[in-house]
């Protein structure tokens, strides 16, 4: 890993609303705050994010109702995160203008970067870094995605199709959207990749595309410095659909890495002690691969 003057900034996205894990996870206290085993998700990806970033480098963005979560997890390991990095969105408006306050923050403050962007609640093997930290000139380029290998034809994951290769990575053909099993068995024989949701941005590429793509979250950044303003006028649109489906200068970079969003309770079972799943005082009953919600155990 870089040591010392380390190139990449990282943006992690906390401010989930917590639905999809629903009793365990709940809107005041999403999944990434969870502890499965001593640590939360967003603990640990934290800590992967240290291997790229200095903590001062790494910004968080997340709202007001999980801000002293953010807080009291990063000092919880002994870490002192600068409070200005802790950005709060005035409200939910999807991934791209979450990104966009994040890659705007890191811009202002260090000029052109390549910014390393982190959903908090996926668990990830930390060899991926190393991957990750060696894509940093395939994105001076190219807007980098990583796909990860499938394991099975996955219907709960978006599919993305590698073409030419560019050094570490490969040209986007195209991008899927969640598939019925038949296609999903079709994508995953064709070589496609699962997405991420994991990026590598430099920022002026990054805006760039966004003025090309979607200017009306452009045009929302440029127009005012006051969040609450810019979030009033932004529209509520997702990265995939802002940019990634619609830009010619996408890459993807293959990652073999374990990897899960941990999406519902058979892929939480799937991280858990077979004989019992247990997390963060929460006992499930588990038969096979279908886990029910018991109670809580405090």
């Amino acid at each position: 890993m870089v040591q010392g003057d380390k190139k990449i900034r990282s943006i992690i996205l906390a401010g989930g609303s917590g639905t999809r894990l629903w009793p365990l996870s709940r809107e005041q206290y999403p999944k990434q705050f969870l502890k499965l085993g001593k640590t939360s998700l967003f603990q640990d990806l934290l800590e992967r994010c240290l291997l790229l970033s200095d903590i001062k480098e790494i910004f968080v963005v997340t709202n007001e109702s999980q801000r002293f979560f953010v807080s009291g997890q990063i000092k919880e390991l002994g870490h002192d995160i600068p409070a200005e990095n802790i950005l709060i969105e005035p409200m939910g408006k999807n991934t791209l203008p979450a990104i966009c306050f994040g890659m705007k923050e890191i811009e202002k403050r260090y000029g052109s970067s390549i910014v390393g962007v982190f959903p908090s609640d996926h668990i990830l093997d930390r060899g991926a870094m190393k991957i990750i930290e060696g894509a940093q000139e395939l994105a001076s380029d190219n807007l980098v995605t990583f796909g990860i290998a499938p394991r099975s034809p996955h219907t709960g994951y978006g599919y993305i199709k590698p073409g030419q290769a560019l050094g570490v990575g490969y040209r986007v053909l195209e991008f899927r959207e969640k598939p019925e099993q038949a296609q999903a068995k079709k994508y995953v024989k064709e070589g496609r990749l699962w997405n991420s949701g994991m990026f590598l941005f430099k920022t002026d590429l990054f805006f760039s595309e966004l003025k090309t793509h979607a200017s009306d979250v452009f045009k929302a950044f440029e127009a005012s410095d006051n969040i609450n303003d810019i979030y009033d006028a932004v529209p509520s649109i997702s990265i995939d659909y802002g940019i990634m489906e619609k830009s010619s200068r996408m890459a993807v970079v293959r990652l073999d890495e374990k990897w899960s969003d941990l999406g519902n309770f058979d892929a939480m079972y799937e991280e858990c002690d077979e004989k019992q799943a247990y997390y963060s005082g929460h006992h499930m009953l588990t038969t096979g691969k279908n886990v029910e919600y018991v109670g809580l155990c405090w």
